[in-house]
């Protein structure tokens, strides 16, 4: 068979997030036609985290691509971090988009390092693969008292559960014995589709 002359590489950056950031990075990557295969941001009290795949065209060296996502990114300030993705383990992560997703959201007064771990630890036992974690919630003050405010976040876990029963019990067992409660769902259509109408049938 013969070698592949695909490159595919994993960008990943790091630094305090500023505006125009994402759009000077990929300025770049436009200069030089590459495909994104991928791409995932995050952003923690102003510290960056931006995570890019992309694909090398055959017209370009990516040593060309790299020197100027270098200098790029120190003009910006950022730290910049290469790695090379073989196409075969690309094709690999490509093939596990099939598998199962399942969204497991959790909801109280404010959330520990402890409720997180169990719930962790349920996901891991069960084979899956956490996808992302969100906040979805607002951030909360650690100088005003809000007794209205929850904590809420977001797991998107991936795989097939070695006993669905099992972890829907583990989990219950978990809310019920803690002070946040738990909600566990497949993701699919029928979960992004759910929508509330309210009509008011007031005469007046």
């Amino acid at each position: 068979m013969a070698k592949s002359k695909k490159e595919v590489i994993l960008l990943n950056i790091s630094g305090k997030d500023k505006p125009g950031l994402t759009a000077s990075l990929m300025e770049v990557l436009a200069q030089y036609n590459v495909n994104i295969l991928d791409m995932g941001q995050s952003v923690i009290h102003q510290d960056l985290g931006l995570g890019i795949l992309f694909e090398v065209p055959k017209e370009s060296k990516s040593s060309s691509i790299l020197k100027d996502l270098l200098f790029k990114s120190y003009e910006l300030g950022t730290h910049i971090k290469f790695t090379p993705i073989p196409v075969d383990k690309y094709e690999e992560w490509v093939s596990n988009q099939g598998k199962g997703r399942y969204i497991i959201t959790l909801l109280a007064p404010r959330l520990t390092a402890s409720d997180l771990s169990q719930v962790a630890t349920v996901i891991v036992e069960q084979k899956l693969n956490i996808d992302t974690i969100s906040r979805l919630s607002g951030r909360k003050s650690l100088m005003k008292k809000d007794n209205v405010a929850k904590a809420v976040v977001e797991f998107t876990v991936r795989g097939t559960p070695v006993d669905m029963t099992a972890m829907k019990q583990e989990l219950l067992n978990i809310s019920s014995g803690s002070d946040f409660d738990i909600a566990f769902q497949e993701d699919n259509v029928f979960r992004r589709s759910r929508r509330l109408v309210c009509f008011d049938m007031d005469s007046t």
